[in-house]
């Protein structure tokens, strides 16, 4: 879908949209405020002036749960979504509401306006917004004119496929942020760049967008290669571009961040006595450290971490079981079996059998 195909999709205003213009025209000031639902909008919007009541329809055009669920926004009838897109509404009442799964918020065209932590920031065109799992917060577009698109992701499809993302940079803001926005940490909650047009983000917006609302069979692969596209380039971004947070508040690097950087490439041979040496700390003080920062012991985490290179070693490459289990770190090859079948439910060969024929059917 070129551009101008893709902006022709909203020459028009939805029947819901009209009806919320009709409210915000009459009276604009009450779209600053941030209801919780219909119900409290309209007792903002009747404030003071009662005789606005007949203007009001007795049903919300447009609704919103205070927490939208994974559940709700990924899944179609039978099929299973990794991604979706969620066109922002215009004139929407700004409903303040929580997700249980990552939002980037893309302008395309006008603006709109950011709610968070009791500020109203405002986005121009080509700014980039992204929101982490269970934040409070709420989105206001106010023209005909603005385009404005959410584009959703599971918060497991970002954790199990996106990983190497975070391997580009183990310093800097923008890699911090996606590390803590991993583990529900302060300060990994809201990023926003400024506004800019980037032609490579905007053509694989777009196109997710068209393989959401156009393609009568969702392909979850190309959904996911689309995705990687955009958080690609977010991750390529200067840092000079970032709006929010404040980067004079910057505190240094995510030891969490190093640390699991250092495992990861460090697979076949790291311990927690070796980790510790590296980093001079000691072994108790970091045993405390990740079970504090990331909710699981460092035997859990190296565990999960072993068994996701697996998995994807069996995919994407030839190397035999024998020579996969050395890479990832096992001398006991049983050990490996166990955890490989409690994490997958299945053995490695049935494993790499069963991806690879997945892989050729959305091929």
């Amino acid at each position: 879908m070129n551009r101008k195909k893709f902006y022709d999709c909203f020459a028009k205003l939805t029947e819901q949209e009209e009806a919320c213009r009709k409210l915000y025209q009459e009276r604009p000031e009450v779209f600053r405020q941030v209801p919780r639902d219909w119900e409290e909008f309209c007792s903002f919007f009747l404030k003071e002036n009662e005789k606005k009541e007949e203007i009001l329809p007795s049903r919300a055009p447009i609704e919103m749960d205070e927490w939208l669920t994974e559940e709700s926004y990924f899944k179609s009838m039978e099929e299973y979504r990794e991604a979706n897109v969620i066109v922002n509404p215009r004139y929407c009442p700004p409903y303040l509401h929580r997700l249980e799964f990552i939002k980037l918020v893309y302008v395309f065209r006008g603006k709109c306006s950011f709610y968070y932590r009791g500020k109203w920031r405002e986005l121009s065109a080509g700014s980039i917004c992204i929101v982490a799992p269970g934040v409070e917060q709420t989105v206001f577009s106010g023209s005909d004119e603005d385009i404005v698109v959410n584009y959703l992701m599971r918060r497991s499809t970002f954790t199990d496929s996106f990983s190497e993302l975070l391997e580009i940079s183990d310093s800097g803001m923008i890699a911090e942020f996606f590390w803590k926005m991993l583990y529900h940490k302060p300060d990994g909650e809201v990023l926003i760049f400024g506004g800019g047009r980037y032609r490579l983000f905007e053509e694989a917006a777009i196109e997710l967008y068209e393989e959401i609302y156009f393609q009568p069979h969702k392909n979850n692969l190309v959904m996911k290669s689309l995705l990687k596209i955009m958080y690609g380039y977010i991750f390529q971004q200067k840092e000079r571009n970032i709006v929010y947070p404040d980067k004079a508040a910057y505190s240094g690097a995510y030891p969490l961040m190093q640390y699991m950087n250092y495992m990861r490439r460090h697979l076949e041979c790291v311990s927690l006595k070796r980790l510790a040496a590296e980093f001079y700390v000691s072994e108790g003080w970091l045993s405390r450290y990740f079970r504090k920062e990331s909710g699981y012991t460092f035997s859990h985490v190296l565990r999960e971490m072993r068994m996701k290179k697996a998995a994807e070693m069996l995919v994407k490459t030839e190397c035999s079981i024998e020579k996969i289990i050395v890479t990832v770190g096992y001398q006991d090859p049983s050990i490996f079996f166990r955890n490989f079948k409690e994490m997958y439910n299945m053995t490695p060969i049935v494993y790499r059998k069963k991806k690879r024929q997945a892989v050729i059917i959305y091929m």
